[in-house]
């Protein structure tokens, strides 16, 4: 494993990813498991500990890309940062939907059977490039790749003299007021929604232009933000329990249960980084290699956890167990996604080398 003091490696940080998608992958396998025997709704226990716990988890990843910005990669310069983007997340992202894309066609709805395969391929194609279809965990892609287009508008933005503190706090805390809108189901590109992860993207960066001083800072209030945290899960599982969202604040309707889950997730994301880095050059070596194939994960899970759904029914349908059939059931779809998901990236590896990172993102 590279040493955690380079340069350009930051072993705490890395590790962090690899936690980051295990908590991904772990909300969408308690849902298959939940699907798969008709259990998914709020008023199961399960199902409402999993929300309050993993939702919004792609808040970690928007932290992690923002602070790698300014701790690493923004002393490459924007050419480099903007060409590493292409090839690592927009041409996987192309491949794997140019993929899927092939089977869509193949059935097409009524109005697009009438007209040749090849229009209908680009023309399904080009919608779920824009708004990440092929798969629907895929909308945080389009997010991803605003995050990227605005980064050189935020650096600016942030390093104004005398209000650049001012304009980057406001911009981290947009999201307590700028819910999050869900876009994994519908076509749709929500400006709400590219705010509110804009707020932890800055969030990263603002941590990563002065990392280790912001860092010391986020230790020495370690209880103070843990305590946050707590209070936060708490105000979560009331408002789920009691079924209360939305308010009206001004001309915005605000998610109560949003502005919670930003509040949480930045929290633990403090929590999680101190806890790594007091780890020093011991990191898990198994979460180092998660880590190291966690977009190719992220682009891949989706697959196999609704996927292999089937294969396991025997273990998910089996009541006289309840609920621990769905707890085993889900960890038994998180460590199958994540292995089958490595096992492909694996292929690719041996078969293109470095070159593998433009169609599978390791």
């Amino acid at each position: 494993m590279p040493s955690t003091n380079s340069s350009t490696f930051l072993g705490y940080l890395h590790s962090f990813r690899g936690f980051a998608i295990i908590n991904i992958v772990l909300i969408h396998a308690v849902v298959a498991a939940l699907v798969a025997i008709d259990q998914m709704n709020m008023s199961n226990p399960i199902a409402m500990a999993n929300e309050v716990l993993f939702h919004d988890s792609t808040l970690y990843f928007a932290v992690i890309s923002g602070l790698l910005f300014t701790a690493i990669l923004k002393r490459r310069g924007y050419n480099r940062f903007f060409k590493s983007k292409v090839k690592n997340v927009i041409l996987p992202y192309v491949f794997i939907t140019g993929i899927v894309t092939i089977f869509k066609a193949l059935n097409p709805d009524e109005e697009a059977s009438a007209q040749p395969f090849i229009l209908t391929y680009l023309e399904i194609l080009v919608r779920d490039l824009i708004y990440g279809k092929a798969n629907a965990l895929f909308w945080y892609i389009p997010v991803l790749i605003f995050l990227y287009l605005v980064t050189p508008l935020l650096d600016y933005l942030m390093n104004l003299k005398r209000i650049g503190t001012i304009i980057g706090v406001i911009i981290m805390l947009a999201p307590l007021l700028v819910s999050r809108i869900q876009m994994a189901f519908d076509y749709l590109l929500s400006m709400q929604t590219m705010i509110y992860f804009t707020g932890a993207y800055a969030f990263g960066m603002f941590i990563g232009s002065d990392l280790d001083r912001r860092l010391g800072w986020i230790r020495k209030s370690f209880f103070p933000i843990l305590a946050i945290a707590i209070v936060s899960t708490v105000v979560l599982f009331y408002l789920y329990i009691q079924d209360i969202d939305a308010y009206a604040f001004m001309s915005l309707n605000v998610s109560l249960k949003e502005t919670a889950f930003y509040v949480q997730k930045i929290c633990l994301t403090g929590i999680f980084i101190i806890l790594l880095q007091n780890l020093g050059q011991k990191q898990p070596a198994w979460l180092h290699r998660v880590a190291k194939d966690s977009f190719s994960i992220y682009f891949l899970h989706g697959f196999f956890v609704f996927g292999g759904i089937p294969l396991f029914m025997f273990l998910l349908g089996y009541q006289e167990i309840s609920p621990f059939n769905t707890l085993i059931g889900a960890v038994v779809l998180l460590a199958f996604s994540i292995g089958l998901s490595m096992l492909i990236v694996l292929g690719f590896r041996k078969l293109m080398g470095k070159n593998s990172r433009i169609l599978i993102g390791s």
